[in-house]
């Protein structure tokens, strides 16, 4: 289905409204309107929009393999390239895993690779299993 999101033109960018004094993004799913979040600027609400739809492709994280000694857990479904590493919000970053399938956070720290730190001495030398890795919420 083709998005019509041509009653956005205020803003500039397709599927992006102004809302209050902040920007939102939207789309449409199986028929029905889907809000991806309010934002501080249009710009932040369009690139929401874009990673939605797939036109948005971040560049490669540049990750760090081994920290403190510890093998840190790589993944290529997130964005951080770090497993159990979400965004948290500007310049913080959650760490989390699973435990007897309950998530589990294990702290908000101020780059990916504390982060990817602390998910590592949780997990240990334990093989993750895909279903335990958190993807990229915000």
């Amino acid at each position: 289905m083709v998005e019509d999101c041509s009653h956005s033109s205020f803003t500039g960018y397709k599927c992006v409204y102004e809302h209050f004094g902040r920007f939102q993004a939207k789309r449409w799913v199986d028929g029905k309107e889907v809000c991806l979040g309010t934002f501080a600027t249009a710009v932040e609400a369009a690139a929401a929009y874009a990673r939605a739809v797939g036109g948005f492709q971040p560049p490669p994280p540049t990750v760090v393999t081994e920290s403190e000694g510890l093998r840190l857990h790589l993944s290529t479904s997130n964005t951080t390239g770090y497993a159990g590493v979400t965004f948290y919000r500007v310049g913080q970053y959650h760490a989390r895993t699973r435990v007897d399938g309950r998530k589990r956070t294990l702290g908000v720290f101020d780059s990916p690779v504390e982060a990817a730190v602390a998910y590592a001495r949780a997990v240990g030398g334990k093989r993750r299993r895909p279903e335990d890795e958190d993807g990229d919420e915000a």
